[in-house]
């Protein structure tokens, strides 16, 4: 597995707080919380690169010889 970003994190935490988003399609999920992401300020922004900063240095503390190898389709 590898750290998630702060999209991710960002995501997440976004449809805990809207429950009214519980139980739809992702990819209209993804929509939604999207338009709120680039709405929000660069200090909400900074918060969610800060923890993500944190995952990573976790992710590193417990896979650390973790090297992220994206496979083509074709390969998988």
């Amino acid at each position: 597995p590898h750290p998630c970003n702060a999209w991710i994190i960002y995501q997440c935490a976004k449809i805990e707080e809207l429950t009214q988003l519980r139980g739809m399609h992702q990819s209209k999920i993804s929509q939604i919380v999207g338009k709120v992401w680039r709405e929000e300020t660069a200090e909400v922004r900074t918060e969610f690169e800060r923890l993500s900063d944190i995952e990573k240095a976790e992710h590193q503390m417990a896979y650390p010889d973790y090297c992220f190898r994206p496979m083509k389709k074709a390969d998988k």
